[in-house]
């Protein structure tokens, strides 16, 4: 299944004179961190859901954490020339999905997550983060995003 990250707000591009990337995390690496820019942020990945004896389980090589508690990444840092350097994360808790509706989505639908990327203080959204500071939805793949 494919899952779709929508951003907005976005945090100020500049923190302490150095420019934010952000980008969703693989495995140990964060995959293309990009500069923060526009009205909103997207981010695409994909995950496989798993029908087992304890439930539903997520995999993948973007989905983080033990069974039970899975999630995804999405990682904020700074690049000074050196390459990415990690500053904050936020987990994008993947356990608050309805599992009856996970196992009956077609293999064409999207999991769409949309959640503001500044937190209280105008930072980039950090931690754990659940409904409803993320609203997941199932769209079909000729549902308008």
């Amino acid at each position: 299944m494919d899952v779709r990250i929508v951003g907005q707000p976005l945090p100020s591009p500049v923190i302490g004179g150095r420019t934010v990337l952000v980008g969703m995390q693989r495995g140990r690496d964060v995959v293309t961190p990009r500069p923060i820019s526009g009205s909103s942020m997207v981010f695409d990945a994909a995950l496989d859901v798993v029908v087992t004896p304890e439930g539903v389980d997520f995999r993948g090589p973007w989905v983080q954490g033990k069974r039970g508690d899975r999630f995804l990444y999405l990682s904020w840092g700074t690049d000074e020339g050196d390459g990415f350097v990690m500053e904050r994360r936020a987990k994008l808790m993947l356990g608050v999905l309805d599992p009856e509706e996970m196992v009956t989505a077609e293999s064409d639908d999207v999991l769409e997550g949309r959640l503001s990327l500044v937190d209280a203080r105008g930072e980039p959204v950090c931690a754990a983060v659940r409904p409803p500071t993320i609203r997941w939805a199932l769209r079909g793949s000729a549902d308008p995003v």
